[in-house]
């Protein structure tokens, strides 16, 4: 065995490793996706992805599946701790604020072209 023989064996195995965590990780995507999305299926969806491997239509839904919130249901709400509400509600409450601001310098700046609220639209 040459080197080249022994290069080009290297190459292929490189290849085959390649092809096999890309296989594992197409597999791994659809359930991880549902799960960082806290889908109410999310194990079903797992499961789906890594049979899908087999059977390609199955990981096209499991993939689609992922993305999907119900409308009703115990996994139509979204569960956020109420550390992340006040991060919310100070988030909602800056942006209040500097939409104020920007409407309040706009009307110096154009008094007659920006109404005012208490105007109407």
């Amino acid at each position: 065995m040459g080197f080249l023989d022994v290069f080009s064996l290297l190459i292929l195995l490189g290849l085959i490793l390649g092809a096999v965590c890309l296989i594992l990780l197409l597999a791994y995507t659809p359930g991880a996706i549902a799960r960082k999305r806290r889908s109410p299926w999310a194990e079903a969806v797992n499961i789906a992805g890594w049979v899908g491997i087999l059977v390609f239509p199955i990981w096209i839904l499991a993939l689609a599946a992922a993305f999907i919130r119900p409308r009703t249901g115990e996994g139509a709400a979204i569960a956020i701790s109420e550390a992340e509400t006040a991060e919310l509600a100070a988030t909602i409450s800056s942006i209040s604020e500097r939409l104020n601001n920007l409407e309040n310098g706009l009307r110096t700046v154009l008094p007659k072209v920006v109404p005012s609220r208490a105007e109407g639209a």
